[in-house]
């Protein structure tokens, strides 16, 4: 069959070369010059490009890894274990910690017993935590705040702020209070508690549009997709045969007997509007809140962070990288550090010049290296609609790869994945819809069956 997919990002690529591997004609359509939606580096005057987001990922992340082994994009930093360095924002004392080579979940003893702020008795709540997910479905937490389900588990607001708050902020984009517990207690299950390699983390390169676009661009190619860059859809519309037309801000046309919808939800729910069609469960999604990621860019005449991966928790600073450590092409300077700021509902709005300031305060009182460098070139970037904010009942929201009409198929991080949104589950997502959609019927036949909600 003819499939069209709309999006090329993580998910639409993922979903273009399964479909291909099916023997199904599929072309692919992204408005942006490059592949890779949210996951592309923009130009500095000073540092040459600039990623938009500090982008990480884990060991936990199959689905994506089988997906970058397969374009040929490979990380910068690929970990065996889960290896960073902690600081305390009020002593400034840093310990390196690392997870041991033993069975899930005693890999993680040396971690727990050396984080500081914790205590011995953080063991014993961390137990009751993966005591907890051992039993049962955990389906009905999505109406719970994730702070209230790690209160009601004995978890004391010491184990919170240090060691929980990091991880599942970054990871789900949201505030405690605002993050549903069915997907924080996925993210901890599966991104910490499964096995040893779970929590092993993977940086990718410096330059993410580098990184992604041509060895997606040249999978694609080499698979027979046809990929149409800069190609603004603007609708999708149902034609009397059954089949679909997708129609382009210019008014070109192109006719398919299915279509995947790998846009963000609000994008899917336009072009499905603008066609005349309604499908009630995009619509649900699409009333999902987005939630913004802020990063800020620091370039200093010498290296100032006490490792390549640092956590500082309770800190607005959160996750930190030495991205000059960490990439291989790095010359003398000058030195590039990355600041990845979660939920960042606060700092999107602080204008540049004031939160540049305030990031670069808040690191010379932080580490003692940063007292003594000096500031050369600082960058803010941010995403606005980084991700949907994966509140208390979002998990209800999310629909499948298969939609109510006959034909079309969803893909994006917003879709059923059950993990929160981020590059496994785009690729998920993607793989997914790919699956949903098996050699069959013709357009013709899609046609007779279809019931079509018009608005």
């Amino acid at each position: 069959m003819k499939v069209v997919v709309v999006g090329g990002g993580l998910a639409g690529v993922s979903c273009a070369l399964e479909l291909a591997d099916q023997g199904h004609r599929v072309s692919l359509l992204e408005r942006a010059p490059q592949l890779g939606g949210l996951c592309r580096s923009v130009v500095d005057p000073v540092a040459g490009r600039v990623d938009t987001g500090q982008h990480v990922y884990l060991g936990s992340c199959t689905a994506l890894e089988q997906f970058l082994g397969r374009i040929g994009a490979r990380p910068q930093l690929s970990q065996r274990r889960l290896a960073l360095v902690v600081v305390d924002p009020a002593s400034g004392v840093s310990r390196r910690l690392g997870a041991a080579p033993l069975p899930a979940p005693l890999h993680l003893l040396p971690v727990l017993l050396g984080w500081p702020g914790l205590g011995p008795a953080a063991m014993a709540q961390a137990a009751r935590i993966r005591s907890s997910l051992r039993h049962g479905d955990h389906g009905h937490l999505d109406q719970v705040p994730a702070r209230s389900w790690l209160e009601s588990l004995g978890q004391a607001e010491a184990i919170i702020e240090n060691l929980w708050e990091p991880f599942l902020v970054s990871a789900c984009n949201v505030k405690l209070e605002r993050c549903s517990a069915a997907v924080a207690a996925f993210v901890i299950r599966q991104g910490l508690l499964s096995s040893p390699l779970a929590g092993a983390i993977r940086v990718p390169g410096t330059d993410l549009t580098a990184w992604l676009h041509p060895p997606a661009d040249r999978a694609l190619q080499q698979a027979g997709v046809e990929v149409r860059l800069r190609s603004r859809a603007a609708a999708v519309t149902r034609l009397e045969s059954g089949a679909f037309e997708i129609v382009d801000s210019d008014g070109g046309r192109v006719a398919a007997d299915r279509v995947v919808l790998a846009t963000a939800a609000q994008q899917a729910s336009r072009l499905l509007r603008e066609g005349g069609l309604v499908e009630p469960r995009v619509e649900a999604a699409a009333r999902l809140a987005d939630s913004p990621i802020v990063n800020v860019h620091l370039f200093t005449d010498r290296p100032f962070l006490p490792g390549p991966i640092v956590l500082v928790p309770r800190s607005p600073l959160q996750w930190m990288f030495d991205r000059s450590a960490l990439d291989r092409s790095h010359g003398d300077g000058p030195f590039h550090s990355a600041i990845s700021i979660s939920a960042a509902d606060v700092e999107i709005g602080i204008p540049e010049d004031e939160l540049i300031a305030q990031m670069w305060r808040l690191c010379q009182s932080t580490f003692p290296g940063a007292s003594r460098a000096q500031l050369l070139h600082a960058r803010v970037t941010r995403e606005a609609h980084a991700t949907f904010a994966a509140g208390p009942g979002s998990n209800a929201l999310r629909p499948g790869p298969r939609s109510q009409l006959p034909g079309l198929l969803l893909a994006g991080s917003w879709t059923d994945t059950g993990w929160p949104a981020t590059m496994e589950g785009a690729v998920r997502s993607g793989q997914a819809a790919a699956a949903a959609c098996p050699p069959g019927s013709s357009s013709a036949e899609l046609g007779d069956r279809v019931g079509l909600a018009v608005g």
